[in-house]
């Protein structure tokens, strides 16, 4: 019976093995679906049930791998492997806020351990708190020099509008990390967008010198000798992206441009017309374009083209109307009559189908001017813009109420100015 009993214990043991085995020959070859199945298996214990969300997580049952993380911190609110895996899953899947909240977890157990810092870190950055971020990235520099916060520092300062502070820690990336072509791109916006060409010239040159294989550090190269009107160089160096097969619209509008620039409007016409096709909303690329047609000998496309960068720039009246009426508005509160009666007269040729406004030029004249003559002027004009009463239309009592008012003090001033006749 003892013999029995123990060759029962060496194969329950043989079994066990045998099935731990397979569990780590699943999770060698990746085969977490076989793994879970294999745990599923086992009597649960912690260390099974945390391999097994492990396996979850891997293959994006988030959900799954939640609950079994949840349990677990619920009943051992110290196990930071499981807080740190339940953080990741929560951030994979899209809940950055619970993500949070466990990293935060996290990092309160072991305020200076590198991996929790940088866990928080990033998901401040995913969550755009922009501030916060730096303060935390700040942390962690004071004790430790990571290349790999600089730029995360200096897309912080863009979207904080600090755009010397983001060029400095792009600097510092591109000098810890000089093979870093996305960093760099960032900066070169910057210097683009800030009219330092010469900066973006000088930066992507060095790069380029390197490596010429990046396609946007090269078009960001070309684009600032373009933009700084070096515009041989522009040529060579958007023309040779253009032949590699390059037809993006800031190559093919900058080439134009620069083609333009140099009086070669033949050159210019085929790449501004590709850019055109692209996106035809630039007014520049109008300008550009329109010219070039015309003198390309395409003088009807080159007028409608011209005509429509005009268009552009011109704001609709419905627009301009807005803009005037508050315009008016304001003088009217700074008591200066004048301006405002000007205001309204370009309101009412903006939108003539605004009546009020003769209605407040005539009461202006009449009341804060006293110029009896353009009041009745004003009021004629207003009155003239009644409409004709049709059968079964319901009136406006407001609007009615207007007219009256308006058609009686016509009466009134009417009188008064016939009296003042009389008296001369």
């Amino acid at each position: 019976m003892k013999y029995i009993f123990i060759g029962l214990l060496l194969c329950s043991s043989c079994i066990i093995q045998a099935q731990n085995n397979a569990i780590q020959q699943a999770l060698k070859n990746f085969d977490y679906e076989v793994a879970i199945r294999l745990i599923a298996k086992e009597k649960p214990t912690p260390e099974l049930n945390f391999l097994k969300a492990k396996c979850y997580k891997n293959i994006a049952r988030y959900n799954e791998a939640i609950l079994l993380l949840e349990d677990m911190v619920r009943q051992e609110a110290s196990n930071m492997p499981a807080v740190n895996e339940l953080a990741d899953c929560y951030q994979m899947k899209g809940n950055y806020t619970k993500a949070k909240f466990y990293y935060f977890v996290a990092l309160q157990s072991a305020p200076s351990n590198r991996y929790a810092q940088l866990n928080y870190l990033n998901i401040l950055f995913k969550l755009k708190e922009w501030n916060h971020t730096v303060l935390q990235a700040h942390v962690i520099l004071q004790k430790d020099t990571l290349p790999v916060l600089f730029p995360i520092m200096g897309d912080c300062f863009v979207q904080l509008s600090k755009p010397d502070s983001a060029q400095y820690y792009y600097r510092k990336g591109m000098d810890s990390n000089p093979d870093d072509y996305n960093t760099l791109s960032r900066l070169s916006k910057i210097y683009l967008v800030n009219d330092k060409y010469t900066d973006l010239i000088n930066a992507t040159n060095h790069f380029i010198q390197s490596d010429s294989s990046i396609q946007v550090i090269n078009q960001y190269n070309g684009i600032g000798y373009s933009m700084n009107r070096e515009y041989d160089r522009a040529i060579y160096r958007l023309n040779k992206l253009f032949l590699q097969g390059d037809s993006s619209f800031l190559t093919n509008y900058y080439l134009g441009a620069s083609y333009f620039a140099t009086g070669n409007f033949d050159t210019a016409y085929d790449h501004l017309n590709i850019a055109y096709r692209i996106d035809s909303t630039n007014h520049n690329l109008c300008y550009f374009l329109g010219k070039s047609a015309i003198y390309r000998g395409y003088q009807q496309k080159g007028i409608r083209i011209l005509n429509e960068g005009l268009n552009k720039l011109i704001p609709k009246d419905s627009v301009l109307f807005n803009y005037y009426v508050n315009i008016a508005h304001g003088y009217d509160m700074l008591l200066n009559y004048t301006e405002e009666i000007k205001y309204l007269k370009i309101c009412n040729k903006c939108n003539p189908k605004y009546r009020l406004g003769l209605y407040t030029i005539a009461e202006i004249y009449d009341e804060k001017l006293n110029n009896m003559e353009e009041a009745l002027n004003y009021y004629n004009q207003f009155m003239a813009t009644r409409p004709k009463a049709k059968p079964d239309t319901p009136k406006n009592p407001q609007t009615a109420s207007y007219y009256t008012a308006t058609e009686n003090r016509i009466l009134e001033i009417k009188a008064n100015l016939e009296a003042k006749k009389k008296k001369k």
